[in-house]
């Protein structure tokens, strides 16, 4: 561009009669010259403005002489971004040339690419292109056979193409520009320089950053060349490298780049140049990067220090330093520094920019970012949606730019969940980029991972996979093994393996981003603490929980060091580690890392309700796991009051703290409460979020587990029901959440006996699970588990063993170590040979399970189960001694570890008190029974089915005493709580009826014993058919009561009735038909009468 100018200088020099003012003049501007090309832009200045001063003084009138000047002006502002001073000067020196030449001439092309430049700076690429255009026209018509002045407007069209983010056509330009170049020039030319450098930013932006490098150092090796003591270009290049090596993460070298810039500057201008900013700047970035903020703050500082001393009057390129100080503290998570810096950034911009400008969309999306971050995502996405109608203003054709933002706007929607709004801004982001960038291009690699993220979230894991694996060959194809890119895409796909319960695997892929990040553990520290925590969560689901918190320790020393301010990365580790705690039932430990994370939270982001709650829900789940039930309660009042204060009385985490209520009412056995709550969850869910199926579904679930334990069966299964046609509509047939469904109606279906249907429910489950997963899943053993017990139930004892010996094959595989489920599938396995009365194998079994429950101190709920099925198969040997004394370690074990939990206790005395009533000995089981009454008379009054269960044992000791009275009272205890909790046609109290006639019988007392005979047979009639074994013995039994009463005509009639049902429901050889037999022989014989049993 400057050469056009100097010809135009020496023509009207030679036109010009010269006196002394006008020589001196074009010294001046020669000297104003020379001082640009050395980049000293102040002093160029005087210089040229002295030039001019002179030229008008002299003229007296518009004269091409001072059009020159007008420009070298304009060009000096140009170098300075002070854009609207150069459109003045270029307006001003265009005015004059168009006076001269009318009809168009080559020097006004050459001022229409100054101008068509300072458009584009202003971002009004459209303007520019006309500009441009119109440029290259006149010198097309002035030079027919070419000429350089060509490359001139060839390279401002590229340029103008690449402020619209059209690269391919952009370089198409320059390369043609840089063609004409090097036949016209020697190859050091400085058009050349500044043409090779704008074809490697170019290529920086496509992602093609060798290429760019290749570029950046062909011009650099020419300025050291031919312009060694130029150190201002220099350092310029050596920027342009540096931005190249960051986009690469190859910090250490960048950093070598742009220190050896500032050097070079700092030389070139001992007393500070706005250009040292960029330098500066660049350092900063790569010190941020490493998370040495203190240092990174200290050189942005320093760059706004000279940027105002060299813009007294203040500039626009202040506000990138701003943003880039604002950029230090987001790290920092210092938001609210943060924000105020990216405010001061926007006043600046608004001065400079009354009518809107581009850069203040990316200075929205900044603040939107902070805002996102800070979970104000209303707020957020208001300043994304600001920056896209901004861009979509400037950019009416479209523009690389755009994406940027609907990768932005995305982000906030899907940190709201609005996974549908995310996805299209996705979408609609990669459309662009496949618009501008060539396939395969590595720019789009981060659309089409959070695209995957998305399809991660919604649960559609294959089809996530194929988006990650898309931008992995993407990674594996652009960069060099190791990569920092590469890192982050494998953890991904770790990810999304979790998720899959594919932990191997999962495993495997977290451990190569550690390997790679690790290698650049100076600037990705954050990374390694990301990944550990990723290996952590999935050795964490492994049920390894030694080893998950050592990686969760490991990352947490790293975020305390590296990264004090990132207190939302420490206080996941701290609630991790306090899960892990949790899990191993160390809940003292436990409720330490809780409440350290809560101390954090309260002390750097007290405003965050989201981070408070989390934690306050946590120490609540322990309090609640210790059956401190009450304490548990108040923290989830607590919680539920915050929640209210922050949302309105219908919102969804309102509904969310209901059903943490209701979880600890239903531990209390207040299930009428704890269904008030889960129902009023209900009822927001349904109201708010008619299409968050999930929630909908879960709260069902809820209310049918209450139910379930209420033994409200039928309408339990109703709400399951209806949670599975939710399912159902959301998922494809062949879904894990399906199975689940199915799972929980067949265990239902179990409590109510209906094994048949539980059967169906069960097969039904396992195969979509078949189809959802390898054969070799821990899934489908669980619900090979399932059918096993059902079919041990209905006494198919083989077909059971053959099912779960089935999942034992699975769990062994799955756990080569040993895991509860595997030690629970031993335990079952061990309950089905029991039951075939292979009592050595079945202990056997139950010894393997108990090796592994006891290596696990968490496990003493499942090591008391075990202990308890050994006594039960030692029972059934006899060796009864041997039974208590398993059964005392149940006791033991509950006392120590469970000495809240008088429920078990209670159940454990009254299984010792069984044993002690099968070996006779009725003191000592009396004894252990009426332990078992206190407790549940006191802590459980509402309890019926466990005090009816002790009382009547408890009878059945007096009976066994021969204490009748004692017996008697108790009966009639258990008989009126049972007509008080249950429905009078419980088939419980018949009984109930019958046992009181039998010890009254015994007592002899045979009027009272025939009155609850009556009762019982009465019940029996309305329940039963009329043949069923059952009345048969009521009729039976009131013979036994009329014979002893005396009256054996009335006995005989009802032998006589009795015999008449067993020979309908029994074999002709059975015991109970032939004791009747010969009942009615007896006392047909006795009365004189010839009865014919036949008949």
């Amino acid at each position: 561009m400057c050469q056009n100018l100097q010809k135009t200088s020496w023509l009207q020099l030679n036109e010009t009669h010269l006196n002394g003012h006008v020589p001196i003049a074009i010294s001046l501007r020669s000297f104003g010259k020379i001082l640009f090309r050395q980049a000293k832009y102040d002093e160029a200045l005087i210089f040229h403005q002295q030039a001019l001063e002179m030229f008008e003084k002299y003229y007296q009138f518009p004269h091409i002489d001072i059009a020159v000047s007008l420009m070298y002006i304009g060009n000096v502002f140009i170098c300075q971004e002070m854009y609207d001073k150069a459109l003045d000067f270029c307006q001003r020196a265009m005015s004059i040339y168009t006076r001269y030449y009318p009809n168009g001439h080559i020097y006004i092309a050459s001022i229409l690419n100054y101008i068509g430049y300072i458009l584009n700076r202003e971002e009004k690429h459209d303007k520019a292109l006309e500009i441009y255009e119109r440029a290259l026209s006149i010198q097309k018509k002035y030079y027919p056979f070419g000429h350089v002045d060509i490359a001139h407007s060839l390279c401002g069209i590229g340029y103008t193409h690449y402020g619209q983010g059209k690269y391919d056509e952009a370089l198409a330009f320059q390369e043609q520009g840089l063609k004409i170049q090097q036949r016209y020039y020697f190859p050091g030319h400085d058009e050349i320089i500044c043409t090779l450098n704008n074809i490697g930013g170019i290529h920086n932006e496509q992602g093609k950053y060798d290429e760019a490098l290749d570029f950046h150092r062909r011009a650099l090796a020419f300025q050291e060349k031919y312009y060694p003591s130029y150190y201002a270009n220099i350092a310029g290049t050596l920027n342009y490298m540096c931005d190249v090596l960051l986009n690469q993460r190859k910090y250490d070298e960048a950093l070598c780049y742009c220190q050896r810039a500032l050097t070079m500057q700092e030389s070139y201008y001992p007393s500070g140049n706005a250009s040292m900013a960029s330098s500066l700047h660049n350092i900063g970035n790569i010190l941020n990067v490493q998370g040495k903020y203190d240092e990174a703050i200290g050189l942005q500082q320093r760059a706004l220090e000279i940027q105002e001393k060299c813009y007294p009057n203040g500039h626009v390129n202040i506000a990138v330093t701003l943003i880039l100080i604002s950029a230090i503290f987001h790290r920092q998570e210092k938001f609210n520094k943060a924000i105020e810096y990216c405010q001061k950034v926007l006043d600046i911009q608004e001065k400079y920019y009354p009518n809107g400008h581009v850069n203040i969309a990316m200075t929205y999306i900044c603040i939107g970012t902070i805002l996102n971050q800070q979970q104000k995502f209303d707020k957020a996405i208001e300043y994304h949606e600001k920056a896209l109608e901004l861009q979509e203003k400037f950019y009416p054709n479209g523009h690389v730019n755009i994406a940027i933002t609907l990768f932005s706007l995305g982000t906030a929607f899907r940190q709201q969940a609005k996974f549908d709004k995310a996805m299209e801004c996705y979408q609609k982001a990669l459309e662009i980029q496949t618009k501008y960038y060539p396939s395969g291009s590595i720019i789009m690699t981060d659309t089409i991972n959070c695209i995957g993220n998305i399809l991660h979230v919604e649960e559609k894991f294959d089809t996530a996979m194929d988006y990650y694996r898309q931008a992995l060959s993407i990674q594996e194809n652009f960069y060099l093994n190791g990569h920092m890119e590469i890192s982050h895409t494998f953890n991904f796909i770790g990810d999304t393996l979790y998720k899959q319960k594919k932990y191997d695997e999962a495993l495997q892929y977290h451990q190569k981003a550690l390997t790679i990040q690790e290698r650049h553990y100076d600037a990705a520290y954050v990374d390694v603490a990301n990944s550990l925590n990723s290996i952590g969560n999935v050795l964490y689901s492994q049920e390894k929980y030694d080893e998950a918190i050592d990686f969760y320790q490991r990352s947490l020393t790293i975020r305390e060091k590296f990264h004090p301010f990132g207190y939302a990365g420490i206080t996941i580790l701290l609630g991790n580690i306090g899960d892990a705690l949790y899990r191993q039932r160390k809940y003292d430990e436990a409720l330490d890392f809780y409440q350290r994370a809560l101390t954090v939270r309260e002390k750097f982001d007290a405003t965050n309700h989201i981070g408070t709650v989390d934690s306050l829900i946590s120490i609540s789940n322990v309090l609640r796991n210790q059956e401190k039930y009450n304490e548990a309660i108040e923290i989830q009042q607590q919680v539920l009051m915050i929640q209210e204060q922050n949302y309105p009385s219908d919102h969804m985490n309102i509904a969310y703290s209901f059903s943490n209520i209701a979880n600890i009412l239903t531990l209390q056995r207040t299930y009428d409460e704890a269904l008030n709550f889960y129902q009023r969850a209900l009822k927001i869910y349904e109201k708010c979020s008619p299409l968050n199926l999930v929630d909908i579904a879960n709260g069902l679930i809820n209310i049918a587990d209450v139910l379930s334990k209420q033994g409200k069966y039928a309408e339990a299964i109703e709400f399951q029901q209806r949670a599975l046609t939710i399912r159902e509509e959301k998922y494809s047939y062949y879904h894990e959440n399906i199975a689940d469904s199915l799972n929980r109606i067949g265990h239902i279906r179990m409590y109510q006996k209906e094994y048949n249907l539980a059967l169906e429910c069960y097969q039904r489950a396992l195969t979509i699970l078949e189809n959802c997963y390898s054969s070799d899943h821990v899934d489908i053993a669980e619900c090979l588990g399932c059918i096993g017990m059902t079919l041990n139930v209905q006494g198919k004892y083989d077909e059971a063993l053959n099912f779960c010996r089935r999942a034992l094959t699975i769990y062994e595989q799955y756990y080569p170590f040993g895991h509860r489920k595997l030690a629970t599938c031993l335990n079952d396995i061990g309950n089905i040979l029991c039951n075939q009365e292979k009592y050595d194998e079945a202990l056997d079994f139950y010894y393997r399970a108990l090796i592994f429950y006891k290596k696990h101190s968490s496990n003493y709920l499942n090591t008391t189960t075990c202990l308890s099925n050994i006594a039960q198969a030692l029972k059934y040997k006899r060796k009864y001694d041997e039974a208590i004394d398993f059964q005392k370690q149940v006791l033991t074990l509950l006392k120590s570890n469970s000495s809240s939990d008088q429920f078990r206790i209670a159940n454990s005395l009254k299984d010792i008190g069984c044993t002690l009533f099968e070996q006779t000995k009725y003191d000592e089981s009396l004894d252990y029974y009426q332990q078992a009454l206190i407790i549940f008379e006191e802590i459980y009054p509402n309890d019926h089915i466990e005090i009816t269960n002790c009382l009547f044992r408890i009878a059945a000791n007096f009976n066994r005493k021969f204490q009748f009275d004692l017996a008697i009272e108790y009966l009639k205890k258990c008989l009126l709580i049972k007509e008080a909790s249950v429905s009078p046609e419980d088939f419980s109290i018949a009984t109930l009826f019958e046992c009181l006639s039998q010890v009254q019988s015994t007592n002899g007392q045979y009027e009272v014993a025939l009155i609850y005979e009556q009762k019982c047979f009465l019940m029996r009639l309305k329940v039963l058919s009329p043949d069923h074994e059952n009345i048969g013995h009521s009729l039976s039994h009131m013979g036994e009561i009329y014979e002893n009463l005396d009256k054996s005509t009335l006995a005989l009639d009802y032998y006589q009735q009795a015999f008449a049902i067993y020979r309908k429901c029994l074999s002709s050889e059975h015991d109970v038909l032939c004791a009747m037999k010969l009942n009615i022989e007896r006392l047909s014989e006795e009365l004189g009468i010839e009865l014919n049993l036949f008949d």
